[in-house]
C-alpha cells in the first residue's frame, strides 16, 4: 500500500469512521433497538481498541524517541488519554447494559445519551489533539521509507473498518 496524499495523517480518518459507527448506535438506542445499538456499541468499541494499540505499541514508542517536546503533547498525555477513554467506555457499556430501550425510564436513557455526549466531546477533543500534534510531529520525525513501513503496518487504521459485520 503506498503512501496516501495526506500522508501519516490519513491513519487517523478511523476516527471518521467510528464517528459514523457511534451515530448509528445512537440512532438504534433513539429508536429502541437494544440489540442493534449493543452491537454497534461493540463495533465502535473494538475498532477504537485496535487503533490505540496501534498508536501505542507501534507510533507511541516512534513519536516519544524522535518528537520534539510541544506544549500539549507529551506523549503520557496522548496515553493517558487513551486510558480514560477505555474507562469511558467501560461506564457507557454498564449504562447500556442496564437499561431496557423500550421499557426503561426516559430518565435511564437521557443518562446514557448525555454520558454519550460528555464522551463525544471527549472524543473530539482527542482527535484534534492528535491531529494537531501527534501525526504532523511523526510526520515530520518519520522518513519515506518509515512512512511506507508505518503504513503496511497499520493498514487497519487506513481500511479496517471500510466494511464493518454490522453494516446491514
Amino acid at each position: 500500500m503506498s503512501l496516501p496524499d495526506e500522508g501519516l495523517l490519513a491513519l487517523n480518518r478511523i476516527h471518521r469512521q467510528l464517528e459514523e459507527i457511534f451515530f448509528r448506535h445512537q440512532a438504534a438506542v433513539l429508536n429502541g433497538d437494544g440489540a442493534q445499538a449493543r452491537s454497534l456499541l461493540g463495533d465502535y468499541e473494538t475498532g477504537l481498541s485496535i487503533h490505540m494499540r496501534e498508536e501505542d505499541e507501534i507510533l507511541m514508542p516512534l513519536y516519544r524517541e524522535r518528537a520534539t517536546p510541544i506544549r500539549g503533547g507529551d506523549a503520557e498525555i496522548f496515553t493517558g488519554e487513551h486510558g480514560k477513554i477505555f474507562e469511558r467506555l467501560d461506564v457507557l457499556r454498564l449504562r447500556l447494559s442496564r437499561i431496557t430501550l423500550t421499557h426503561s425510564p426516559a430518565g435511564d436513557i437521557l443518562a446514557l445519551l448525555d454520558d454519550e455526549a460528555y464522551f463525544k466531546k471527549f472524543m473530539e477533543h482527542h482527535t484534534l489533539r492528535e491531529n494537531r500534534i501527534f501525526y504532523p510531529e511523526l510526520e515530520r520525525v518519520t522518513t519515506p521509507q518509515e512512512k511506507a513501513g508505518l503504513i503496511r503496518l497499520l493498514t487497519f487504521s487506513l481500511g479496517g473498518l471500510d466494511n464493518p459485520a454490522s453494516d446491514a
